[in-house]
């Protein structure tokens, strides 16, 4: 009798489990973002989240749990049930740079994750003081080699720094890398006159380039940004295949039941497609990206392999 109910069970379990994602969702789902709000994660992850509320028709909560570049709210949603109602919307250096940043993290991003979907691309800004005489990123590295080891650069997270020792490492430099907490209080310093040069993400950098806090020399995109075409690439600028993209993306738990995978994955492409996103995203200085389902998986390990090896590169000890 007891084994009667067992099979009994499990085969309503096997049955409730299609009929759960079939039904998907039925009530509020949780976007978790590692980030303060206001910021350059929080403004596009926003945005995509209102897009999800309308299309899903089911109210999405954004909880800020900002810490630790992006892993304390990591590692919160990769420990919680993969049912479709826990999200995470991120930077790439969660999904790829920060397990060769940090000694220990309580999770393994590849393993303890679904990519669902990428929803937006950046670049990153090698910007000066806005006073300076420096005009082309040229000029700065011919002012850099005089300067030695006197040179100084300042990041304000560890994807800064290898962004900087990458530029480095291409042109021969000994510029001394000076960290800081954040990366506003980077920006801060070299808007003082403190540093040379400094590397900042566009979404951030652009508010302080139009706002005159930076003057910006070039972009690591491998094309100009519409909204700023008279900023150059990097090989534009005489640093020859130096190109270095970020890029937001939502996740799920590891385990999520596929269809519910499809149906957030079909949502999200329905968003980065909208006519009005591309728009939206120019004002965060970033654009619509977005990847065939079965080219996710492929683009994401080439993600990994690439910050591995530029830090590796830029000689960066795990924090």
């Amino acid at each position: 009798m007891v084994f009667r109910y067992a099979i009994a069970f499990c085969l309503a379990t096997m049955v409730a489990a299609p009929a759960q994602a079939q039904d998907y969702p039925t009530k509020t789902i949780s976007l978790i973002m590692g980030y303060p709000p206001g910021g350059g994660v929080d403004i596009p992850g926003r945005f995509f989240a209102a897009k999800l509320q309308r299309l899903s028709g089911q109210t999405i909560v954004v909880l800020n749990k900002p810490g630790a570049n992006g892993n304390i709210a990591a590692q919160e949603v990769a420990r919680a049930t993969p049912d479709g109602y826990t999200l995470m919307w991120a930077p790439s250096s969660v999904y790829s740079a920060n397990m060769f940043l940090y000694k220990k993290l309580n999770y393994d991003a590849r393993r303890d994750f679904t990519m669902i979907s990428p929803g937006s691309q950046y670049g990153f800004l090698l910007a000066v003081n806005p006073k300076s005489t420096v005009k082309t990123v040229a000029e700065l590295t011919d002012l850099l080699k005089k300067k030695g080891d006197k040179a100084q650069y300042g990041s304000g997270s560890s994807t800064g720094m290898a962004v900087g020792e990458l530029y480095k490492s291409m042109v021969g430099l000994d510029t001394l890398n000076v960290p800081y907490k954040t990366t506003q209080d980077a920006a801060r310093e070299l808007g003082n006159g403190v540093l040379d040069f400094m590397f900042v993400d566009a979404p951030f950098g652009m508010g302080q380039i139009v706002g005159g806090q930076l003057k910006a020399l070039a972009v690591t995109l491998p094309q100009r940004m519409s909204f700023a075409p008279d900023i150059p690439t990097m090989d534009e600028a005489g640093v020859k295949d130096y190109e270095l993209t970020g890029w937001m993306a939502l996740a799920a738990p590891a385990k999520t039941p596929k269809p519910i995978v499809d149906k957030l994955r079909g949502w999200m492409k329905q968003a980065v497609e909208e006519p009005d996103t591309a728009k939206f995203l120019a004002t965060a200085a970033s654009v619509p990206f977005t990847l065939a389902p079965d080219k996710i998986d492929a683009y994401w390990d080439g993600q990994i392999e690439k910050w591995r090896k530029l830090i590796d590169l830029a000689k960066i000890e795990a924090q």
